[in-house]
């Protein structure tokens, strides 16, 4: 019999069975879901990722920061100035360098401010734009441009760099010597200002009186990928001609649409890394061109390029783009700046400084700790160009107005 509990109340109704739950479709199964979010998120960022290495996003890495927008380079540039004298030219690797020549009339010049109130007597002459003036000026100007290039069928692109001063109708008159700043690789015409903020030590050097006003030119010779490491040379093997674009097309360009000097002694060409390499060799093919050549942990025997490419293909090619093999008594001012992990990079500076001395070429040679960084080459930019200045015509006066007292820096 059944119990009480288990009797069926006669007037209830009859239990239904549960309904069946119909199985989700594959694809809306939560797992599915994520999986799929999970695969567009990997293409967007890979997506990303590949437009950015393009782009040389990834430049940022080498800089180890971020641009200095607040310009602390400028500041501590300022403080070093202040604190010691630069470091005599003459402090050579074994040769003493020519002194450097008298410089030409008139010529940017600085001196000790005039007392409060003092005016300058007409017979005096030419006045001197003094410290304390160019500190009141604004900031040097930075903007992009690109030069017409047949040598490349297509614009040779540059940033450029022009100094306090430049756009003032008080100085319209006045031309200025112009320093070419080659970049390394992997890189682009961004990085010297970006990652060495050259701008701001160009901009203490002038404030403060050391140096006198001059342009900066960075030419891209990545050709718009900054991963095309062209070594600022003309390559047998790819056919492109870095080297011809920026000294047969960039150069007259620069000379044309600013107010340049435009002769050897008004021009210096440098760079870091395989841009120091490029401004030696090619200050080498064009001694009648450029009066002094900088290299910042630059190396002086053509190789491969960074990521393993040869683009000399021959034994000859690599011999004329070598300077170690083409050093001859030229009349050129090469400083050599390398950091002490350079490895065959540093052995490499040390024979060629040796091979300079032998030739007679005025030279400097300054080994400091530290590695092939951008910290490094933002440090020690600041005495590649005390050095430069002290043999380069300094910016002039193209036309002094008939005015009894008539403005000069």
């Amino acid at each position: 019999m059944q119990s009480t509990d288990e009797q069926q109340d006669p007037g209830a109704a009859p239990e239904r069975p549960a309904p069946r739950v119909a199985a989700r479709p594959w694809w809306r199964r939560r797992y599915v879901r994520w999986a799929a979010v999970g695969g567009v998120f990997i293409v967007l960022v890979g997506s990303l990722a590949g437009y950015g290495y393009q782009a040389g996003w990834d430049r940022y890495l080498h800089y180890r920061q971020l641009p200095d927008r607040g310009r602390t380079t400028e500041r501590r540039v300022l403080q070093e100035l202040q604190a010691e004298p630069a470091a005599a030219a003459g402090e050579l690797s074994g040769v003493a360098s020519p002194a450097p020549p008298a410089p030409a009339t008139p010529v940017v010049s600085f001196g000790a401010p005039p007392a409060p109130g003092a005016r300058p007597s007409p017979q005096a002459g030419p006045r001197s734009i003094y410290a304390s003036e160019l500190a009141a000026l604004p900031d040097g100007r930075v903007f992009d441009a690109a030069a017409p290039s047949p040598v490349l069928g297509r614009p040779m692109g540059y940033r450029i760099y022009l100094p306090p001063g430049y756009d003032d109708p008080r100085f319209a008159d006045v031309r200025y010597p112009v320093v070419y700043l080659l970049h390394g690789a992997p890189g682009g015409d961004h990085d010297w200002v970006d990652g060495g903020a050259a701008n701001q030590t160009v901009d203490a050097l002038i404030k403060s009186g050391k140096m006198a006003p001059f342009i900066v030119v960075m030419p891209d010779g990545s050709l718009g990928n900054p991963h095309h490491d062209t070594q600022w040379g003309n390559s047998p093997v790819t056919g492109e001609r870095v080297e011809d674009a920026l000294v047969q097309n960039l150069v007259p360009e620069i000379d044309r649409a600013y107010r340049t000097i435009g002769t050897r002694e008004a021009r210096v060409i440098g760079g870091l890394s395989s841009g120091g390499y490029g401004a030696v060799n090619i200050a080498l093919h064009y001694p009648d061109l450029f009066t002094v050549a900088l290299s910042l942990s630059g190396y002086f025997m053509a190789e491969k390029t960074y990521d393993g490419r040869d683009i000399w293909g021959s034994a000859a090619a690599r011999r004329l783009n070598s300077p170690l093999q083409q050093v001859a008594h030229q009349p050129l001012h090469i400083a050599i700046i390398a950091d002490q992990e350079g490895g065959s990079t540093l052995t490499e500076s040390r024979q060629f400084a040796q091979m300079l001395e032998a030739q007679g070429i005025g030279d400097l040679l300054r080994v400091y700790p530290g590695g092939h960084t951008w910290p490094f080459w933002r440090d020690h930019l600041l005495e590649a160009l005390l050095y430069a200045s002290d043999y380069v015509t300094p910016a002039v006066h193209e036309h002094p107005a008939p005015r009894p007292v008539q403005a000069r820096f």
